[in-house]
């Protein structure tokens, strides 16, 4: 019995003795599997790590390839717009970040030129678009009365007319006199012209006779029985029946009162043109060609046309006269001839005055319309650069919490953002300056070749 326990017990022990063994063997089989299997793995991830490391190198960009900043004007108009520039764009967008992620790390004493490389870079990615200043300078052709242009009036049109009232008026031409043809003839005229036309009517020689003893009574008589106003039909009645014909001619004396009368409309603001209606020469011992001449060159600067009323063969002093004026000089035979001649004032007036108010009108316009381009221009470009460098600042900041730059670095880009910025300011102020001055001249002098068009087709 005993040896038969003592036979268990040691079969027991055996049986015990190989299990233990068995699990051990198994143990560090799997262990050696499991270092087996651990090695394999790390060395996967380490050729991954090195592959994604190869990658982003493969990715970062050379920032000293990229195109550098405009500095001049035309280089900042053709500067290619950047692939960032719409106003909702956040430095948090992924196609943002990505472009950020090429930027190498800079070393730790990066140069100068390398901070200046990284603005530039930054730069391109958000660079907006930029008008051309100049694009706000387009001045007017002026080409004459067919020229459409705004209803804008300036000035006035001013028109004088000077009768002669001297003895000779009385003769007869058919059933009538010269006078009462002459008056028929004005008061036509006159209520034909533009409504917004000034008329005056002066007469000369209406007092005394024609005889020696009345000659300076007569010589002396010159009178503004009209006032220049607008046309008033019952009034310029009224002052053509004032007067009749009597005695001498003071045709130079009619001229010097004239550039009186119409003193307060200065011809740089306004037209003014004078016609005289005379069947005479001076005989007041006036010289009207140097009166003419005067009245030219004044403040008035008027347009001075001569209508000579049945001169037969006296018209060389009248047509003097005309040409001292810079005016016309016309011999009429006949009411209808003076009616057609006046007509034909009335017309070319009517027609270069419309023109006239239409291109000035324009003028003031495109003045207008060019300074308000160049303010939007002005505006666009103050918008731009605010993106631009608010932009510029975030991208930064992204830089600096990836570990790419240090903020000592990014203050030196802020640096070179903030003197570029002035700088580009510096040159479009000196543009918008010249530009405006430019506005005011093209104004100017289309203004200037209005008036010389007009003074020379007015005739």
């Amino acid at each position: 019995m005993s040896n038969f326990i003592k036979k268990l017990t040691i079969l027991f022990l055996s049986i015990f003795i190989i299990t233990a063994c068995s699990k051990e063997s198994g143990n560090n089989t799997e262990q050696k599997q499991s270092k087996g299997n651990d090695a394999a793995a790390t060395g996967q991830v380490d050729e991954s790590e090195d592959t994604e490391n190869a990658e982003d190198a493969k990715e970062q960009i050379n920032l000293a390839e990229n195109k550098k900043i405009p500095a001049s004007l035309e280089e900042i108009i053709s500067y290619p717009k950047g692939p960032f520039t719409a106003e909702d764009t956040q430095i948090k967008d992924p196609e943002v970040q990505q472009a950020l992620s090429k930027v190498p790390e800079l070393p730790e004493e990066a140069s100068e030129e390398e901070l200046n490389d990284l603005f530039a870079y930054l730069y391109s990615l958000f660079r907006k678009e930029y008008r051309d200043p100049r694009e706000a300078i387009a001045f007017l052709t002026v080409s004459g009365p067919e020229s459409e242009g705004s209803s804008e009036e300036k000035g006035s049109f001013n028109v004088e007319i000077i009768l002669d009232s001297s003895g000779s008026m009385a003769n007869k031409m058919g059933s009538q006199t010269r006078m009462e043809l002459a008056k028929a003839s004005i008061q036509k005229f006159a209520s034909a012209l533009p409504e917004e036309a000034n008329v005056g009517l002066r007469v000369y020689g209406h007092k005394g006779t024609g005889s020696d003893a009345d000659k300076k009574l007569s010589c002396a008589s010159n009178e503004l029985v009209y006032a220049p106003q607008p046309y008033n039909e019952a009034e310029l009645n009224t002052a053509l029946n004032r007067f009749k014909p009597a005695g001498w001619t003071p045709l130079a004396q009619s001229l010097v009162e004239a550039k009186k009368d119409l003193e307060a409309y200065k011809g740089e603001k306004n037209k003014n043109i004078v016609y005289v209606v005379s069947d005479g020469i001076e005989t007041c011992d006036g010289n009207p060609v140097q009166a003419a001449a005067s009245l030219k060159d004044s403040g008035v600067a008027p347009v001075v046309n001569i209508i000579g009323f049945d001169v037969n063969g006296k018209d060389q002093q009248l047509e003097e006269v005309a040409k001292a004026a810079g005016g016309t000089y016309q011999n009429v035979k006949s009411q209808e001839q003076l009616d057609n001649e006046l007509e034909k004032a009335i017309e070319e007036s009517g027609k270069w005055t419309k023109w006239y108010v239409d291109e000035t009108g324009k003028n003031v316009q495109n003045n207008i319309r060019q300074k308000d381009e160049l303010l939007s221009i002005s505006n666009d470009w103050i918008f731009n650069q605010t993106f631009e460098e608010y932009r510029i600042i975030s991208a930064l900041s992204s830089l600096e919490y990836e570990g790419k730059i240090t903020s000592d670095q990014g203050l030196k880009v802020l640096e070179i953002r903030d003197a570029y910025y002035s700088s580009q300011k510096e040159i479009f102020d000196e543009l918008e300056t010249v530009l405006m001055d430019m506005i005011e001249q093209g104004y100017d002098d289309n203004e200037k070749k209005i008036n010389e068009l007009y003074d020379k087709n007015i005739n």
